[in-house]
């Protein structure tokens, strides 16, 4: 076996490499993009989406972006149990940075076609340090393999060490924080029933006994 993780513009650096299984993962509004798998290429998959975590896809300002979607992990499930039976394959993941999409779907694939989670993890992060895979694609590949959510848990490690190291705080966490902060505060259904009442009446709202006395008083 053996495992490529690049940059989409790092594909052509790879046209020469050994590689017989190739999978781009491209951004919905690049599809016209041409990009030329490596020469030695038997099989590949492409799929379109955006690098959207599941945080981010329940904000409103990600709202026109497509997430990865369950269809998408099924593909690369499939795409990974066809490279169980196979001796020797060499496998090349892109996405636009290298990082997130490509190193989600490399563990994916690499699970799917038999190592442990923890080895399929292990064996992508030696390949790319750097990466902090999509937590959506590894949470639905969980569900898909029955892996009892381990390809999640780790990210989220992962992910969480990978910020502390660099000294500041997970970007999704302050797309959550400031979203959520932004959310106009909620009003009670108390309160906002109190809005039918003339003024004067509402001090006397917050007691049942003060507004039977209003309605006796009104006889």
């Amino acid at each position: 076996m053996r495992l490529m993780v690049c940059p989409r513009d790092g594909v052509t650096h790879y046209l020469d490499a050994p590689v017989t299984h190739f999978v781009s993962l491209i951004d919905p509004d690049e599809t016209a993009t041409t990009l030329q798998p490596p020469h030695s290429t038997e099989r590949q998959l492409r799929l379109v989406f955006n690098d959207l975590d599941d945080i981010e896809m329940n904000l409103s300002n990600f709202a026109r972006y497509c997430p990865p979607q369950e269809d998408d992990v099924v593909e690369l499930v499939e795409f990974g149990k066809a490279l169980s039976p196979l001796i020797d394959w060499g496998l090349l993941a892109s996405c636009e940075a290298g990082i997130s999409r490509s190193t989600a779907a490399a563990i994916t694939i690499l699970t799917s076609a038999g190592y442990r989670p923890q080895t399929a993890f292990g064996v992508v992060r030696r390949i790319c340090p750097e990466m902090l895979p999509n937590r959506r694609i590894l949470r639905i590949a969980d569900h898909l393999l029955n892996t009892g959510g381990t390809l999640y848990h780790m990210a989220e490690i992962h992910r969480r060490k990978a910020f502390l190291r660099a000294g500041y705080e997970d970007p999704t966490n302050v797309l959550l924080r400031e979203a959520q902060s932004a959310k106009p505060e909620a009003r009670s259904f108390l309160s906002r029933l109190l809005d039918i009442f003339p003024v004067g009446w509402r001090t006397m709202g917050g007691s049942g006994a003060r507004m039977r006395a209003v309605r006796n008083r009104a006889r």
